[in-house]
């Protein structure tokens, strides 16, 4: 795969797409890091590779102005910044997580529906709650609203793939929230314990993980009635621009908020006061 993605850089250095592909593929192997089969951290090395994805990326977004090339160029610049905090918060905590996202230019944003997302996401989960998300998109969306733009600074938002796979970002978090059973029951013990509806259903069905439907998000642990936001109170502006622009972003978000919707009909208001009833699957 190395050998493939740097030939078609070589064969035409302005192949926007290919230095995208260059760039996903870094991020990729920075994301490899994290099964830890070395002995040894090498966080020097991590962020290495995470700095020629960045590399790569900006140099596609470049050659690639004004198209989808360059506005997925852009986002998964931002997620390499997320997966270098990902790295600093494993080594340092979630102190030096935000530091690594204060980093990042404030001329490089996620696209609106994005952040959009991000923002809609945790406004959702209870105070003081833990967030399990579900892929890249969702995952670096809740981390910039999170980290690099201050959101919501009572939550933890960690992917759940990476907590059933990655000990060693496990064990620093479990060491954060001062507990030691990594189960989502223990954790819904003394906090809300929040999924994604990232995820086709919520994780972990079991009788003694009970999940609660709420607007965006599946809830189970400790959550009081002041924590539940409204469902007509999520605002829908920048999807609504999205669809209407044809953005690059707009079907991934969409389905998701489609999975929310058949979860939670009572979404539907928020998403009939911006005219998205219909791409969303209201009736």
């Amino acid at each position: 795969m190395r050998a493939s993605v740097w030939a078609r850089v070589a064969a035409d250095s302005t192949d926007g797409a290919a230095w995208l592909d260059v760039g996903r593929y870094y991020l990729q192997l920075g994301a490899d890091y994290h099964a830890h089969k070395k002995p040894v951290v090498d966080t020097v090395l991590a962020h290495a590779i995470l700095d020629t994805a960045q590399q790569a990326l900006d140099r596609s977004a470049q050659l690639s102005t004004g198209t989808r090339t360059a506005d997925s160029a852009r986002v998964y610049r931002v997620y390499a910044v997320g997966e270098q905090a990902y790295v600093d918060w494993e080594s340092g905590g979630a102190a030096a997580a935000t530091l690594a996202w204060h980093s990042l230019p404030e001329s490089l944003r996620l696209p609106p529906v994005l952040e959009e997302l991000g923002e809609n996401l945790l406004r959702a989960c209870p105070h003081q709650g833990i967030l399990f998300t579900a892929s890249d998109m969702d995952t670096q969306a809740a981390w910039y609203l999170r980290f690099g733009r201050g959101l919501r600074p009572d939550l933890v938002v960690v992917p759940l793939d990476r907590w059933r796979t990655d000990s060693v970002l496990r064990n620093r978090v479990l060491r954060e929230l001062k507990t030691r059973d990594p189960s989502l029951r223990a954790l819904g013990q003394t906090r809300a314990v929040c999924a994604s509806m990232g995820f086709e259903r919520a994780p972990e069905q079991r009788p003694e993980v009970k999940w609660t439907k709420r607007p965006l998000v599946w809830v189970s642990g400790k959550e009081t009635k002041a924590d539940r936001v409204p469902p007509q109170d999520f605002a829908f502006a920048a999807l609504r621009l999205a669809v209407d622009e044809h953005q690059t972003w707009t079907a991934p978000v969409t389905e998701l908020y489609r999975r929310a919707v058949s979860n939670m009909s009572g979404l539907c208001k928020a998403f009939e006061t911006f005219e998205l009833g219909n791409e969303v699957g209201c009736r």
